[in-house]
């Protein structure tokens, strides 16, 4: 009679993932750093939330029924509710302001680098994980918020070492 041989799963990552050493994470600290300084600078707020969202409040970023990993990575919680990584830093805004909305300093300016996910085919460059750092402002009366949101990337990019024509700074109508 044979000994059955145990289970040893190869070692082996995830597609789309990254394993990120010392080196990579000093520079990408540095960089996250860098332009949280900037934010501070300018009066926005540093934000924290949840790396789980509620799946049916990810806006056009929301899963099927049918298939609620499409797009994002899904579990069924146990009271039966669908949870979403987060994809960006926009729905967890979204949900903030609104259960915060009359305890907010309008306009809100708000701050916010941590790690997202998309269950999305990955490939060169496009990994299913990674840093965004994101600023936004809610409840601004005026054009000059979206000014202000481009001398403030400029100025981000200036802070961490790019010099004036080494970026591009791309502004997108929704119209």
């Amino acid at each position: 009679m044979s000994a059955k041989k145990p289970f040893r799963p190869k070692a082996r990552r995830p597609r789309g993932f990254e394993d990120r050493s010392g080196s990579v994470l000093r520079v990408e600290r540095h960089l996250v750093e860098t332009a949280s300084h900037v934010y501070d600078d300018w009066g926005f707020e540093p934000l924290q939330t949840s790396a789980f969202e509620y799946a049916d409040a990810l806006g056009k970023f929301l899963p099927d029924e049918e298939r609620p990993n499409e797009g994002v990575f899904s579990l069924e919680d146990d009271d039966g509710q669908w949870l979403s990584l987060r994809y960006d830093h926009t729905a967890p805004l979204a949900r903030f302001v609104a259960e915060n909305y009359q305890d907010l300093n309008k306009p809100y300016r708000r701050y916010q680098a941590g790690d997202v996910w998309r269950n999305e085919k990955p490939g060169p460059g496009r990994f299913r994980q990674f840093v965004q750092c994101d600023a936004d402002t809610v409840g601004a009366g005026s054009p000059s918020a979206d000014a202000e949101m481009i001398a403030l990337a400029a100025d981000v990019m200036r802070a961490v070492g790019l010099a004036d024509g080494d970026y591009v700074v791309r502004v997108n109508d929704r119209r």
